[in-house]
């Protein structure tokens, strides 16, 4: 872990100066404060003014029948908007388990069908991929915070069979870094061990940002990264976990081999399970680990607690807002059109392979850690805002589109000063423990 032990003893004086960095969250341009809409006296979207309706009140217009699933799409909704049905704990985790289970079984029937069929393996490839995350991020997640049974035993086991079946981070390693690490003062610091992980892939601060976006371009397809995730997700499981950790991993994949190697299935287990579990499942991380936080926004001195911690988390949405309404006709027509394909073809598989589970609501959680509503995260986190923000000075901020926090994160980055430690210096095997810390 070279990297992790050098980089702050480097970065002390730069981070300094970054402390005396004035509102650096304001320049940036893509990320929008709601102050006025939340704290503002509680009135319809019509008597608001033009300037105070966020994106998601833009499409209030829509027909009420598709506006349970623009809400599920975009992670927000309406204003005093009610869910169909409310999720229970249980029924997520059953949903996602479905969603995993079909998802894989329709890869195995499309690999193995006519040539005719192979383009909807990508749908399948995406649903896999998303559900396997989806696991990971949400229902492990609560569970490593003791918040998803009410038993911190049975939450335990939960982590530990389903880490199994993934080879993702065992929960020993998982509450640590998480729970301890992620959850304090280190939180976006040189200390946290999901900046450690952007780090060591080259995410740097003082980076240009068109630099950073070349380097986001080349980290997606590039062998190095996908080797070190593997490598990082196999040590979590086969030799950094405690012995009876090992021996559930080890039986459960090496029945998985035997039936696979019974039945002849290689082709299909690999299209159907390897490929989305591994190149679609690193992608889909990176891509949300890059936003998850503003990196390194450190407060100012005398700042309170609580706005720093507000500040350093959005909420992530993934749609636009409504044309303007004032065209008509073929203009009319044309923007709409646009709007319809973009939210289809780019807003809902980002939704549905990376800002998976409550992920939008991410500045929700860090909020309300212990909240047992996390099921429900979209309309918990809207409630919060109409019962104007109890107990928290700072209102929420969200942004619109996952390039668009992307690229707000690249924004900031570019705008601090460097580390001096060069991109890629960091030995292989450091860098696997590095993202090991954050998986």
């Amino acid at each position: 872990m070279e990297l992790c032990r050098s980089a702050p003893a480097q970065g002390d004086r730069r981070i300094a100066k970054v402390n005396a960095s004035r509102d650096v969250e304001g320049r940036n341009e893509r990320v929008r404060s709601f102050e006025s809409l939340n704290n503002a006296p509680d009135r319809s979207p019509d008597e608001a003014p033009a300037l105070e309706r966020d994106a998601r009140e833009s499409l209030r217009g829509l027909p009420a029948a598709i506006q349970p699933l623009l809400t599920w799409v975009t992670g927000k909704p309406l204003r005093h908007q009610q869910p169909l049905f409310r999720m229970t704990r249980a029924s997520f985790l059953a949903w996602t388990l479905l969603q995993l289970a079909a998802s894989v079984a329709a890869s195995a029937l499309i690999v193995r069908g006519p040539w005719t069929c192979w383009a909807g393996v990508l749908l399948s490839w995406m649903l896999t991929a998303g559900a396997a995350r989806k696991l990971q991020v949400t229902v492990l997640h609560h569970c490593v915070h003791a918040n998803f049974t009410g038993s911190g035993r049975l939450d335990r086991w939960i982590v530990e069979f389903f880490s199994s079946v993934l080879l993702v981070m065992n929960f020993d390693a998982y509450r640590h870094d998480h729970v301890t690490v992620h959850h304090s003062k280190k939180l976006a610091t040189l200390e946290d061990p999901d900046l450690k992980f952007l780090l060591t892939l080259g995410f740097l601060p003082g980076v240009p940002r068109g630099a950073l976006w070349r380097r986001l371009a080349w980290t997606l397809v590039s062998p190095r990264f996908h080797a070190l995730f593997l490598m990082a997700r196999l040590a979590s499981n086969f030799t950094r976990a405690a012995p009876y950790r090992r021996l559930m991993a080890l039986g459960l994949h090496a029945a998985v081999v035997a039936i696979v190697a019974a039945t002849d299935a290689w082709l299909t287990w690999l299209l159907a399970w390897v490929f989305p579990l591994t190149f679609l499942y690193h992608i889909a991380a990176l891509l949300q680990f890059i936003c998850e936080h503003r990196w390194l926004q450190i407060a100012e001195p005398g700042q309170p607690a609580k706005v720093v911690l507000a500040r350093l988390t959005a909420g992530r949405f993934m749609g636009e807002p409504a044309p303007p309404p004032g065209l008509t006709g073929a203009r009319r027509a044309l923007a709409w059109g646009g709007w319809a394909a973009r939210m289809l073809l780019v807003h809902l598989p980002f939704r549905l392979l990376v800002m998976v589970g409550d992920l939008p609501q991410h500045d929700w959680h860090h909020r309300h850690i212990h909240a047992r509503d996390w099921p429900n995260a979209a309309y918990a986190r809207q409630r919060d805002i109409e019962a104007g923000l109890p107990g928290w000075p700072q209102p929420y901020t969200e942004v619109w589109g996952l390039l668009q926090a992307v690229d707000a994160v690249f924004v900031l980055l570019s705008s601090l000063p460097p580390l001096g430690q060069p991109p890629g210096s960091t030995r292989l095997a450091d860098a696997a423990d590095v993202m090991n810390d954050a998986l």
